[in-house]
């Protein structure tokens, strides 16, 4: 049996190794230690159509953390990436998998400079996942796709350890797949991802106020002109498809609640993923000698909501 650590029970950790669990999977969950005190009495649930699944778990902390694992997910924030390598590097094994689900994609490099390519697996998800006050994790649908993670080696192409993370998930994710390509996915979803989370850092406004205004349609679209050009200067040319979703269905529709994670970051005053995101797609724009005045515009905004909750 494939054994899985996961770092972090927050909504999209507790989200995986939760359904993992339920499937019968063999399941840890890296936490802290105040974490791991209130799995210990309560379990972890999750709302499900039909019926809530709540049930205890096994947790660890990163003081006493020592059984080997065959696959580590990781679905923390980007900011918080550096400490979560630090957590796991004591369990990471010549033949563990890790198994990044970020936001962008900086995070990749990252992660083989310390582990090597031949460790790391990659994913991204199609929906959102939220937790509620007392801790229940709330999975949303989001657009047409289900509840769909996609992943597969960073390197391209098979695997049987693929196969077996797949076969685990699928008993209660049916909408994950194994890409061959996964890095072809993971830009696919920052040509859309990206420029919102510049929209939302520009603006700091929901869908519905900034259709509102005269002049949005072309603000979102310049945005998403910029971070297109980048994403085909590094080898993935985004679709007019994609143009029209961003421009016309995300940020086109008057009294829309949309926005991005990173808007609600900013609307309840906590630290954001944008230089991950915005900042990442800055830098590289510099490296093809691309000008993109909106792009940095919106990087200086969140820098100076940063900054200020400093």
């Amino acid at each position: 049996m494939v054994k899985f650590l996961i770092l972090g029970a927050g909504a999209l950790g507790g989200y995986y190794g939760g359904l993992l669990q339920k499937g019968g999977a063999d399941v840890t969950f890296l936490v802290r230690p105040q974490r791991a005190d209130r799995l210990r009495k309560e379990g972890i649930t999750i709302k499900l159509e039909g019926a809530d699944y709540n049930a205890p778990v096994k947790t660890t902390t990163a003081d006493a953390i020592s059984t080997e694992f065959d696959v580590i997910f990781l679905t923390c924030k980007a900011y918080d990436l550096e400490p979560a390598i630090k957590a796991v590097t004591p369990v990471v094994r010549d033949r563990t998998a890790i198994l990044p689900i970020l936001n962008g994609v900086n995070h990749i490099d990252i992660l083989i400079n310390y582990f090597g390519a031949d460790r790391i697996l990659a994913g991204v998800t199609q929906f959102l996942v939220n937790q509620d006050k007392d801790g229940t994790i709330l999975p949303t649908l989001h657009g047409s796709g289900g509840q769909k993670t996609i992943f597969g080696e960073i390197q391209g192409g098979e695997s049987k350890r693929c196969e077996g993370i797949l076969k685990a998930m699928k008993k209660n994710m049916p909408d994950t797949s194994v890409s061959k390509d996964i890095s072809k996915e993971m830009w696919a979803k920052l040509s859309g991802a990206g420029p919102s989370f510049a929209v939302a850092s520009l603006l700091q406004a929901r869908a519905g106020r900034v259709a509102k205004a005269e002049t949005s349609t072309r603000v979102v679209a310049n945005i998403f002109d910029e971070s297109a050009a980048i994403c085909s200067a590094e080898g993935y040319p985004v679709s007019e498809e994609m143009k029209h979703v961003l421009v016309n269905d995300l940020w086109g529709q008057k009294g829309s609640n949309y926005g991005p994670s990173i808007l609600a970051d900013i609307e309840n005053g906590r630290k954001t993923e944008g230089e991950h995101v915005i900042g990442d797609l800055v830098r590289r724009a510099k490296k093809h000698k691309l000008e993109t005045p909106l792009l940095e515009a919106a990087l200086c905004k969140i820098q100076l909501y940063e900054n200020s909750l400093v």
